[in-house]
């Protein structure tokens, strides 16, 4: 059927059925009265093998593993011993704060002026457009009490030129938009969660756009202008780059680079592009990855990954942070109260193979299966449709709904997929009191600390964890849930973008600095003029391969 898993899938059928082992500790499962199963730990631990380095930014706190670089070596995740370059004892003597440059905070002796760049805008209702909204919205609303009623953030956003790929992403209302258009009906989406921040005049956010282009292939916009040409000719503060790779890869160069305009460049990971290459070539996928790792060494100073799904970028500058947060209406909901969901988009990437099989080990443990509503739409639903019903599974397909909004109140989620990087449906059903059942991996390591996050590790768990939360009531702790919202994402996100005044001695003394400006000028020159646009249609750049650049 079209893109179903093939028959090979049988593999993962019954209680044989692994993920990969992130965390050897499970407090969701010690909950449960069960005798230990170590049948296929050795099988969890083959599978296991999330990225590096060893860096992790924990829920309420920043933490590096210090003590490690300091030994030269740490045991990376794939079992394989890594070298780090030691801290000198001169670098080991400066402070572990951060550089002054890299110091973020606001403070009664100033506050820092943002420029947030991103690869989409509402109402196209994708992370890259509402993370990025929201990001900025929570930085203005960090820097107001200091900030003597003047705006001190921009939000820097494509303007699809073209009206048929307006109507494609926004719908048929939007044929003959302006810019000023979509600014309110952005503004007015803001302020339904920060009132002030939406409001430009009282010091909430700038809009400022760059024009781009929507390429179909890639599902993407990108930019077919220099954005930095916008910024004049001054130099300015911190910028986010939200996908650096993204931003960068078919973006024509100019007189200017990032390192050049801003003094702090952050970048922030969303995407697993390489997987989504990967799909259609693993040589693609190959090249794809140096190219982001390109980008990132060229034009950022620091660069966050929202879990360690995500690809090496650059060691030495990369850390992995949760900086998202969910909106204030998702919080503070009636307690559930029955029924178990999916909600999400309908592709077969998103686990649907493995829920048929995890419902027909159920059935075999208990002798019935269980009812689930699936939520959403997408390009496989008539094949997903199909596998159901000719497993004879009780799924309902409700279509798409609002999750806030939902017809009916459910206590359990249940989302199979090992395709995430940072789900935010499971984030928004944590704080709404939901149990979430969900594989144990590196994209829910964040969850696992949550108590109404049930994790599993192969279909027999699954089926345990899905008998508790059926007959149990979800709790969530009220200081846990804070680390849900935006508020506590804004500080992760400061603490995160930090460069320490130890870090910084060591990269200068490694010649990162020097090799970044390389990096950054040898991307200039390939993509300027005909060759660049040669350079851009040989990377697939397709419509945007033909671009204006000097």
């Amino acid at each position: 059927m079209g893109n179903q898993p093939s028959s090979s899938s049988h593999l993962l059928l019954d209680n044989d059925y692994e993920v990969p082992k992130y965390n050897s500790t499970d407090s969701s499962i010690s909950t449960i009265d069960t005798e230990e199963d170590n049948s296929n730990d050795e099988m969890a631990t083959t599978c296991f093998s999330p990225q590096r380095p060893l860096r992790f930014c924990s829920p309420s706190s920043f933490i590096q593993i210090d003590e490690a670089q300091q030994r030269g070596s740490l045991l990376s995740h794939d079992r394989n011993i890594i070298s780090f370059p030691r801290y000198t004892k001169e670098e080991m003597a400066l402070s572990d704060a951060p550089t002054e440059v890299s110091n973020l905070r606001p403070s009664t002796s100033g506050v820092r002026q943002f420029w947030i760049v991103t690869t989409a805008a509402l109402p196209w209702m994708t992370g890259t457009a509402v993370n990025p909204l929201l990001r900025a919205g929570y930085l203005s609303q960090l820097n107001r009490p200091f900030s003597k009623g003047k705006a001190t953030v921009t939000l820097v956003l494509p303007w699809l030129i073209s009206s048929e790929h307006r109507v494609a992403l926004y719908g048929s209302q939007w044929e003959n938009a302006t810019q000023k258009d979509q600014e309110i009906y952005i503004r007015q989406w803001l302020a339904q969660e920060l009132p002030l921040e939406a409001n430009e005049k009282n010091g909430g956010i700038k809009i400022v756009w760059y024009s781009a282009k929507y390429h179909a292939r890639y599902g993407s916009i990108f930019a077919v202008v220099d954005i930095c040409s916008l910024f004049g000719s001054e130099q300015l503060d911190v910028c986010f780059l939200e996908e650096p790779e993204h931003l960068n890869v078919y973006r024509a160069p100019g007189k200017r680079l990032w390192t050049d305009i801003f003094r702090h460049v952050v970048g922030v990971g969303h995407t697993n592009y390489v997987a989504y290459v990967q799909k259609e070539s693993l040589v693609g996928s190959a090249v794809f990855h140096g190219l982001a790792s390109w980008m990132v060494k060229a034009y950022c100073h620091k660069l966050i990954k929202l879990s360690p799904v995500l690809q090496n970028y650059d060691y030495d500058r990369e850390v992995v942070c949760n900086v998202h947060g969910i909106r204030k209406q998702f919080f503070h909901n009636a307690p559930p109260e029955e029924g178990i969901y999916f909600l999400g988009k309908l592709v077969w990437a998103k686990g649907f193979q493995v829920l048929s099989q995890f419902n027909a080990a159920y059935k075999k443990q208990t002798g019935n299966y269980f009812s689930v509503d699936v939520i959403g739409s997408g390009p496989d639903e008539d094949e997903i449709q199909a596998l159901f019903k000719q497993k004879k599974q009780p799924v309902s397909f409700l279509g798409k709904q609002d999750h806030a909004a939902l017809e009916k109140n459910y206590k359990i989620l249940v989302n199979p997929s090992l395709s995430e990087v940072l789900c935010t449906v499971t984030a928004e059903a944590v704080a709404m009191g939901k149990f979430c059942i969900l594989p144990r991996h590196a994209s829910n390591t964040f969850f696992e600390q949550f108590s109404n996050c049930l994790l599993y590790r192969n279909a027999r768990e699954f089926c345990q964890l899905l008998d508790y939360a059926l007959t149990h009531e979800p709790v969530i702790d009220e200081q846990c849930a804070e680390l849900l919202t935006w508020t506590a994402a804004t500080d992760r996100c400061l603490d995160a973008a930090a460069v320490s005044q130890k870090e910084s001695a060591r990269l200068e003394r490694l010649g990162r600095h020097k090799s970044q400006q390389q990096w950054a000028q040898l991307h200039n020159s390939l993509n300027k003029g005909e060759k660049g646009k040669m350079f851009r249609a040989v990377l697939g750049a397709g419509p945007i391969a033909n671009q204006a650049n000097e």
